[in-house]
């Protein structure tokens, strides 16, 4: 028996062009996973897009990656009206979250007290202020003013320093609350200069005919304070605009200020501010 037969010629060819089928149809589903992979990696599909803010936020809420802490700030407590930002400051004092000067050294006490802020000076022929509690430098103010019950309003004045600088150089708008007067000036280089004209007296005071003179009476008072010119407004009338002398070259800060005269009694001088209102320069 011959042992050594061949193999068809025709299942050679055929076993030939299976493998090469086979080959082929590896190499199309590697190449087409190739393919996927690379595009997936450079375009997202948009439903895949939009999942990924919240990812990133679910990510960032989970307790593996740690978060940057909560910024403290008085905000949170902030009640009533109160606002503050860079350019803008309200305050009704229905709570003290923004911070106004708390001071009593036995001649100054400011505090807050009834839902108001008071500064009273009870050191004879002495003045004191207290700085707006904002970073920056006020151009526009608005305050309720008033004297304190049973006190004698003439013991005393009041009022607010704007663009202040140092102790020689600012601007002033003062009242007294008994009169029913004003006064506008400045100091430059330390030397005192009124800017309203005198008055038949020879006096710089000013008398406003709608300014509310009992003793417990509230006044709402506007003040303009830009470097060259001030403008008051009382309870929504305009007054007075006066042009500085000397403009200040650059802006500064806002204070309320009270002053005690010479005769006043053991309690000294006292008044409340509220619902106060600074802006920042729009210019």
């Amino acid at each position: 028996m011959n042992t050594n037969r061949s193999f068809p010629w025709w299942g050679v060819a055929l076993g030939i062009g299976c493998v090469g089928l086979l080959c082929i149809g590896i190499l199309g589903v590697g190449g087409l996973a190739y393919f996927s992979v690379q595009k997936s990696s450079t375009q997202l599909a948009p439903e895949a897009v939009s999942t990924i803010p919240l990812l990133l936020t679910q990510a960032a809420s989970s307790s593996a990656i740690p978060l940057l802490p909560e910024p403290t700030s008085s905000r949170s407590a902030l009640t009533g009206s109160q606002q503050v930002d860079e350019d803008r400051l309200y305050d009704d004092f229905s709570s003290d979250a923004l911070g106004w000067p708390v001071y009593d050294d036995g001649k100054t006490i400011l505090k807050y007290e009834e839902g108001q802020y008071s500064l009273q000076v009870i050191e004879k022929d002495y003045y004191d202020w207290a700085y707006l509690p904002v970073d920056f430098n006020p151009v526009e103010l608005w305050f309720d003013m008033k004297g304190a019950a049973g006190a004698h309003p003439q013991d005393g004045t009041a009022g607010v320093f704007c663009q202040y600088r140092d102790e020689d150089n600012y601007y002033y708008v003062e009242f007294d609350l008994g009169e029913g007067s004003y006064v506008i000036g400045q100091y430059v280089g330390g030397k005192d200069i009124p800017l309203t004209p005198q008055n038949d007296a020879g006096q710089y005071w000013q008398t406003a005919d709608n300014f509310n003179t009992s003793p417990e009476a509230v006044n709402r008072i506007g003040v303009s304070c830009y470097p060259d010119t001030i403008v008051l407004v009382i309870n929504s009338d305009w007054i007075k605009e006066v042009s500085t002398q000397a403009p200040l070259d650059k802006l500064g800060k806002a204070a309320f200020f009270v002053y005690s005269y010479t005769y006043a009694g053991k309690e000294g001088y006292k008044v409340y501010f509220d619902n106060v209102e600074a802006y920042k320069s729009v210019q």
